[in-house]
């Protein structure tokens, strides 16, 4: 079975294309939704990066009160810490794309979309980098308060189903980000191949 080069195989293995694409509908469509995205982008900014600097500080303090006794608090200290320095610096990336043109050029819009979901699948990386870290740092910090006689009341089996659900929500959202990158592109190329002949 051949491949086309410009097609876009979808995760059943349907192949669609463009065919003579109305650039001006194109258009209009993407400009609508890259005005949504970089509100979208704005208010994460504004929220997030606060959040994150708050989560740093908040992380340190953790490990400063686990040096006078709470071992399992630093532990949990480095776990905040590591989060919130990952989904920061996550964040602050999206800063290059949130105030690109959303209006001018098709080429330039669609190169700004493939970039913006570039950068998304970046913050959801963190996020699923983020799950890992808390799993892993919760777990220590509950053999910690064991074995120190404190075990805790409420099962860790909760924290951890907790983060296996969040980290499912983002594997999926990173794949629909995925498919939408990979329509880009092939959107991208039919415009070029339209645009030589």
């Amino acid at each position: 079975m051949t491949k086309s080069s410009d097609a876009y195989w979808d995760e059943l293995g349907v192949t669609w294309c463009a065919i003579e694409p109305n650039a001006s509908v194109i258009a209009s469509r993407l400009e609508a939704r890259l005005r949504r995205q970089s509100r979208w982008m704005t208010s994460g900014v504004v929220i997030g990066l606060p959040l994150g600097a708050a989560g740093v500080l908040l992380g340190m303090a953790t490990i400063g009160i686990g040096f006078f006794g709470a071992w399992n608090f630093v532990t949990r200290g480095i776990a905040i810490l590591a989060m919130s320095a990952i989904l920061t610096f996550a964040l602050a990336s999206l800063l290059q794309v949130r105030s690109g043109s959303t209006t001018g050029a098709l080429a330039e819009m669609i190169d700004l979309a493939i970039d913006r979901a570039q950068r998304t699948l970046s913050l959801v990386r963190a996020g699923l980098y983020s799950c890992v870290i808390a799993a892993v740092f919760g777990l220590v910090g509950t053999a910690i308060r064991t074995h120190l006689g404190r075990p805790p009341k409420l099962s860790p089996i909760v924290d951890l189903v907790i983060l296996g659900l969040i980290a499912l929500v983002l594997f999926l959202y990173g794949r629909q980000v995925r498919v939408e990158q990979g329509k880009y592109r092939t959107l991208k190329q039919a415009l070029a191949v339209d645009a030589e002949a």
